[in-house]
């Protein structure tokens, strides 16, 4: 009895083995993932224009197929000059964004947040501090950043110092955030 168990087993086991196995093995030369089949009767058929308008034997210029390499069509490039122009007016006359602040002090010792304001002046000249009161909390938040990850470069520093500050969703000014050194 015991031998027949231990042939069921062996017969068990070679069969997950070989379900196990691959189906295909490559050929030798072969790379893994060689494609071949025809498509041509799926493919889209695009029909070719003349390169000749037929009422005066003159070249058309419109016609991609014709076109070289070194021509290049003023009239589009032109017309994208305009557009990346029209662009930069746009968005020279964005003056405020979304971005983000640090907000390094939040309490109601004015002497507290005087400090907290000359440590950033110290330490970080190129960042603006903005200084909010409201009957009794004060609010200095420093910084204009566009992205959080701009903003997690000086909060690390600040953090060491005054452990309850964080970084703030706020309306920042674009042009203050383009002016701080990276």
């Amino acid at each position: 009895m015991k031998i027949l168990t231990k042939i069921v087993f062996c017969l068990l086991l070679t069969g997950v083995f070989y379900s196990c196995k691959r189906s295909s093995i490559p050929s030798k030369g072969s790379v893994i993932g060689d494609y071949d089949e025809d498509l041509s009767s799926v493919r889209l058929k695009y029909e070719k224009r003349p390169d000749f308008d037929s009422r005066d034997n003159k070249t058309v210029r419109d016609n991609p197929t014709t076109a070289t390499k070194d021509e290049v069509p003023l009239n589009v490039n032109n017309q994208v000059d305009k557009a990346l122009d029209a662009m930069s007016d746009l968005n020279k006359n964005i003056r405020y964004s979304a971005g983000y602040r640090i907000q390094v002090y939040v309490g109601n010792e004015r002497r507290e947040v005087d400090e907290a304001k000359s440590f950033i002046y110290s330490n970080f000249p190129d960042l603006n501090t903005y200084l909010s009161f409201s009957q009794p909390t004060y609010r200095l938040k420093a910084g204009d950043f566009l992205s959080r990850m701009e903003a997690e470069k000086y909060y690390n520093t600040i953090r060491q110092r005054y452990s309850a500050a964080m970084i703030v969703p706020e309306r920042i000014d674009v042009r203050k955030s383009m002016q701080q050194n990276r």
